[in-house]
This record gives C-alpha cells, sequence and structure tokens, in this order.
C-alpha cells in the first residue's frame, strides 16, 4: 500500500474498508471494528511494511485491543463504555463554541470542566451546550454508528 492509497482510505466507507482489510490481510475485520478502526489498523500496516515492520510490544498491545474489541462477553463490549485508557487525570480538549475547553476525568468517573465538578461527561456536555448530548460521543471518544 502507498501513500496514495493511504489517502484513498480517508474516503473509503465501511463495505469498501472491509473489502480492502480482506484482500491485505486474510480474514474479515473484527465484527465490532469500526470504520476509523479499520482506517486506523490499514494505515498502520502499510506503515510499518514500510518501515521495516513493527516492534514485538506493538505487535502485542494492538493485538491486546483487537482481542477486548471482539471479546463480546466483556462489559466494554456489551455496555460501549468509555475505554480503560480513558482514566483518573486524563485531560479531554474540546473546540467548542469558539473556545477550547479541558476536561479533566476524575478518579470516581465524574469530570471536572471550569474548576466545577460532574457526575458524568454528559453533565459536562450538557452544560456546555445547553442541550442534552451524549458525552463520551460529545468529546469523540464513542463514533456515531454509520449506515
Amino acid at each position: 500500500m502507498t501513500a496514495p492509497d493511504i489517502c484513498r482510505l480517508a474516503e473509503a466507507d465501511a463495505a469498501t474498508l472491509r473489502q480492502i482489510w480482506q484482500e491485505t490481510k486474510g480474514t474479515a475485520p473484527p465484527k465490532t471494528f469500526t470504520a476509523r478502526l479499520m482506517r486506523l489498523s490499514l494505515a498502520w500496516d502499510a506503515q510499518t511494511a514500510f518501515a521495516g515492520g513493527e516492534s514485538a510490544v506493538a505487535r502485542r498491545a494492538w493485538k491486546r485491543v483487537i482481542r477486548v474489541r471482539t471479546d463480546t462477553r466483556s462489559a466494554q463490549a456489551q455496555s460501549g463504555a468509555m475505554p480503560a485508557t480513558v482514566g483518573n487525570g486524563t485531560r479531554i480538549l474540546k473546540a467548542w463554541g469558539g473556545d477550547t475547553h479541558e476536561v479533566v476525568i476524575t478518579a470516581d468517573g465524574g469530570a471536572i470542566w471550569n474548576g466545577q465538578g460532574y457526575s458524568s461527561l454528559s453533565a459536562v456536555a450538557r452544560a456546555m451546550t445547553g442541550t442534552n448530548r451524549n458525552g463520551p460521543r460529545f468529546f469523540g471518544l464513542r463514533e456515531v454508528a454509520k449506515p
């Protein structure tokens, strides 16, 4: 896969990405993989092949991600919960209304925005926008399902 091929991945829909995945990897992508994850994985493969391969540590980490995403018994896979990487102290930056807002995740799963504590990211999104919103989706932690 060349640089122009990688650029074409950005424009491909989910069905096309599944076809490319099948052709390049020889298997179907995990059913829980979104178009974004397929793009990231395919671009990663192309870049590592160009650079001479990936490290064993990176390969194990990627396999761990795939295992978690494909394990339908896991609570995260069933609930669509925030990824484990969003933990205590994680800073999320969001451009909204012409300003950049910083939200910090707390140990209890809540968040701090503008010095005030909130019970969830959805509560922060509601305070920022004045309307009810899915907090993880609003802050880019969860993708919108594409038909």
